[in-house]
């Protein structure tokens, strides 16, 4: 009877995150390094929550099975915030008007994101997580999740209110593509994946250290969504690397 109780013991963990996302969006070229990586960056934070399918703090020497052992939940609340520029040939080498046009469009995005993922560790959490094995220091993990994101882009221009005729590029001219730009808040969804690992800090608590890609339903996160252009293919996504620290709470 007691084995019994014991597989359906769970346990929690609270702690919160920090790090760079970097932005992809309808600033700038596609497979531009500066445009996809290293321009349009951003910050962001966040607090999370774990839930494990076993009490492997005080329970370790009483298994479970192997999806207790290796899988756990995590609910998340995050913000984000990121300035966004165009980069590439089309800004920087045009010289004209259009590449004028270009240089001098700016904007900005923020980002409130609420979901889940569900992380697969390599390394037995109850192995992990009991500090039985003192040379266990590391858990590797993938995750993959859902989120409800409420999104608020802005944009200018240097040369002048960009609801103007002419101040934009062409296809994201309100005055012909009324759709084309627009800064009204909204709320989407988005999918993840990530690769991380968890380090062993003390006898309650690790070190978080993550990749996520993040991938939105919809392509307005940053304002812009030319919909009649052909290289227009693709929605907002981003990459979010960060760290963080985790504490057990039972």
């Amino acid at each position: 009877m007691v084995n019994i109780f014991a597989q359906d013991e769970s346990s929690h963990e609270i702690g919160f995150i920090s790090g760079s996302a970097s932005f992809t969006t309808d600033y700038g070229e596609r497979n531009n390094f500066q445009s996809n990586v290293g321009g349009n960056v951003g910050f962001g934070f966040g607090a999370v929550y774990y839930l494990n399918f076993t009490d492997y703090r005080y329970r370790w020497n009483q298994r479970t099975n192997y999806w207790a052992e290796h899988f756990r939940v995590r609910a998340e609340l995050s913000y984000m915030s990121a300035k966004l520029d165009h980069f590439g040939q089309w800004a920087e080498d045009y010289t004209g008007d259009l590449g004028g046009k270009l240089r001098a469009h700016h904007g900005k995005t923020y980002l409130l994101n609420v979901g889940a993922q569900l992380e697969f560790h390599w390394v037995d959490i109850v192995d992990f997580g009991s500090r039985r094995i003192p040379d266990l220091q590391w858990s590797p993990y993938l995750s993959g999740g859902v989120f409800v994101d409420f999104y608020n882009p802005s944009i200018y221009s240097d040369l002048g209110d960009w609801r103007d005729e002419g101040i934009l590029y062409p296809k994201w001219d309100p005055t012909k593509y009324p759709d084309a730009a627009r800064v009204t808040p909204g709320i989407t969804m988005s999918a993840t994946l990530g690769v991380g690992t968890r380090k062993k800090l003390g006898y309650y608590s690790d070190l978080l250290i993550e990749s996520r890609w993040q991938y939105f339903f919809s392509n307005y996160v940053d304002g812009l969504n030319a919909r009649q252009a052909p290289e227009n293919k693709y929605n907002d996504w981003l990459l979010w690397i960060h760290v963080g620290y985790i504490y057990y709470l039972n």
